[in-house]
């Protein structure tokens, strides 16, 4: 219940605070006819057009005006009524039209508060032939006084008794309804209180509503550049730049930056279709749908009539841009209609503010139009002064989007926190677990490397001794026996070492394999086995302990099964360090290896058919290092061959 009397008083707010600065010039029109009758006021006598002629007399030929018109012409005179648009009397009429007001003061007369409301283009003004103001600029490019109120206190000595001449002399062209508008007299607090109003009405209001919408434009698209997925945020800054750009001709005093007033209305009316455009472009993301052809074809017509509006020569300016008002009033009307309906339908709030604001501003548009079109007897435009109510609304509905927007990002950032914590908890859980399940295999896989190194070293050296005692049971010396115990010794102490250095980190290669290489030819030479080493390029070969532990059991292993089983007289190791790769070549002279009368062929990529342990062990031992382990028989030898790539 409070959330709906909220949005509804805000509803409220919103239409009075749109009725209030939609209507306010005519509450000020009310208040002016409610006070009292002004006894001091001006009633001119008589007010009077002429157009001027290059002789400064008036003549049939209309082009062959002067614009400078240094003086008024003597004929040719015409009754007029004020407002007047000279064009509905002398159609298609450029250059100066000079008005003349007369009126008569009393034998002392007293001074008197002068008002135009209004002249267009620009002009100049003459109390009794003595100039009072004076535009900078009487010819083109002429100075944009449309839009300005003049103020003046009429004293004496020009101020006479008897007949006053009010001369004024208007600078004009054909297509912008040039003429003179309201001259009012009277008592200088009287006038001077009018021209306040019409000060505010026309330039004050006007500049206020300039600022709201630049500072909301650019706010606006400060926001779309950290959001850019909502487009409507750039829609809304395209429209306020291009409004501005539109609306700033009710106050710039001068064409710049454009040489002619033809180029800059050119201007303002190609800022009125872009304005136009990009506000059916932000109702259509503003409710959240997507035309393309429909937009390709607004786009097109656009560009077609700013192209249109360039080229056109300038007899036909008036016309063009009555067309190229029309079209963008229709699509800007359209989109209006478009956002009621869209508003009925789904019956959003954000849509409703919106309507209520793009209401407003089409209640003031039509008025606009309908003064464009002289439907209306009047200078003044709206939809410059109630701009700010449709830009303060979209404003606030987008920065209600924004700040929800916002909300739901930090609701998010917190929920994803909330979320990061758990995970992190559950991580940190697995990680403890995963900890302890690689503590554990770390112990079993170093338990089951002691078990391999004991088998392929300690387990080697008991062979060896046990073929020793048997081929010599009864005449082996005490002294052989007691140097195979301190063998077996050396054995064990070398798995010790081996284990150590795996946590020292890289040794060279020539020191690892020195210690095997004098117990290998000494076991050897017992057996009266030729034991030949060729060593090539491993004295600067630096390998992981890992990596040099699982190349020396390879070796011990492979020697050992040539001690046990070969029966061989003679053995070549060969080691070489070539580049990146290193080879281990072990070939003996022995009855080799006969698995079911086949030949033995695995490499580390595939699963060879070895038995026994020691093999086993070999081929687990290479895939480790990453290379191949090849068996053959070559020249009636057997070799064992390692490759792998030194890491």
């Amino acid at each position: 219940m409070h959330a709906a009397r909220g949005k509804s008083l805000l509803l409220r707010c919103l239409i009075t605070f749109a009725c209030l600065i939609g209507l306010a010039p005519g509450i000020a029109d009310a208040q002016g006819q409610t006070r009292p009758p002004d006894n001091t006021a001006l009633t001119f006598d008589r007010i009077e057009a002429v157009r001027a002629t290059s002789d400064g007399v008036a003549g049939m030929n209309p082009d062959a005006l002067n614009w400078t018109a240094p003086r008024a012409p003597d004929v040719g005179w015409t009754d007029v009524t004020l407002p007047d648009v000279w064009t509905r009397r002398w159609p298609d009429y450029n250059g100066v039209v000079w008005y003349r007001l007369t009126w008569r003061e009393p034998a002392h007369p007293q001074p008197r508060g002068l008002l135009l409301e209004y002249l267009n283009m620009a002009g100049a003004v003459y109390l009794n032939d003595v100039l009072i103001l004076r535009d900078n600029s009487l010819v083109e490019p002429l100075t944009r006084a449309w839009n300005t109120p003049r103020y003046r206190i009429l004293d004496t000595p020009a101020l006479r008794p008897g007949v006053n001449t009010l001369l004024v002399r208007v600078s004009g062209l054909a297509a912008y309804s040039p003429g003179l508008g309201p001259v009012v007299g009277g008592s200088p607090d009287v006038v001077h209180k009018r021209y306040e109003r019409e000060q505010w009405i026309r330039r004050d209001l006007q500049l206020f509503s300039l600022a709201i919408t630049l500072t909301l434009g650019i706010l606006v698209c400060m926001l779309w550049l950290y959001r850019r997925d909502e487009s409507a945020y750039g829609w809304f800054s395209v429209m306020s730049l291009t409004w501005w750009l539109y609306a700033v001709n009710q106050v710039v005093t001068r064409p710049w930056p454009f040489a002619t007033n033809d180029a800059w209305e050119i201007f303002v009316s190609i800022a009125f279709l872009a304005y136009c455009g990009s506000f059916t472009m932000y109702v259509l993301r503003f409710c959240g749908r997507r035309m393309p052809r429909i937009e390709a074809l607004l786009w097109t017509t656009f560009g077609a009539g700013a192209l249109w509006l360039i080229v056109m020569p300038h007899d036909r300016i008036e016309t063009s841009r009555a067309i190229w008002a029309i079209v963008p009033g229709v699509t800007y009307l359209a989109s209006c209609v478009l956002l009621f309906v869209l508003t009925w339908m789904e019956r959003r709030l954000e849509q409703r503010i919106v309507s209520m604001c793009a209401l407003t501003f089409v209640v003031a548009g039509t008025h606009d139009f309908l003064v464009y079109f002289g439907v209306l007897t009047s200078n003044v435009y709206y939809t410059t002064q109630t701009s700010q109510v449709l830009m303060i609304g979209m404003a606030i509905v987008l920065a209600r989007r924004f700040a929800e927007n916002s909300r739901r990002i930090a609701q998010f950032n917190d929920e994803l926190r909330v979320g990061i914590d758990n995970a992190r908890e559950e991580l940190a859980h697995t990680l403890n677990r995963q900890h302890e399940l690689e503590v554990v295999n770390a112990r079993l896989a170093e338990r089951l490397n002691l078990a391999h190194d004991l088998h392929d070293g300690l387990g080697g050296a008991l062979v060896s001794s046990i073929a020793a005692i048997e081929h010599a049971p009864h005449t082996l010396p005490p002294a052989r026996f007691l140097g195979l115990l301190k063998e077996m010794r050396d054995e064990l102490r070398f798995v010790i070492d081996t284990a150590a250095t795996h946590q020292q980190g890289e040794l060279a290669l020539v020191e690892q394999i020195a210690p095997l290489r004098h117990r290998i030819s000494v076991l050897f030479e017992t057996q009266n086995i030729e034991c030949i080493w060729r060593l090539d390029g491993i004295s600067q070969c630096v390998l992981s302990a890992a990596q040099s532990l699982e190349l020396l059991r390879i070796l011990q292993e492979t020697l050992t099964n040539v001690l046990k089983h070969a029966r061989a007289t003679r053995v070549i190791v060969e080691l070489r360090h070539d580049g990146s790769q290193i080879t281990l070549r072990v070939e003996d002279n022995g009855i080799g290896f006969d698995m079911n009368g086949t030949r033995m062929h695995t490499d580390a990529s595939e699963t060879g058919h070895l038995h026994g342990t020691g093999l086993n062990s070999m081929h687990r031992r290479a895939q480790r290092l990453g290379g191949s382990l090849t068996l053959r028989r070559e020249n009636d030898a057997t070799v064992v061959m390692v490759q792998f790539d030194r890491r």
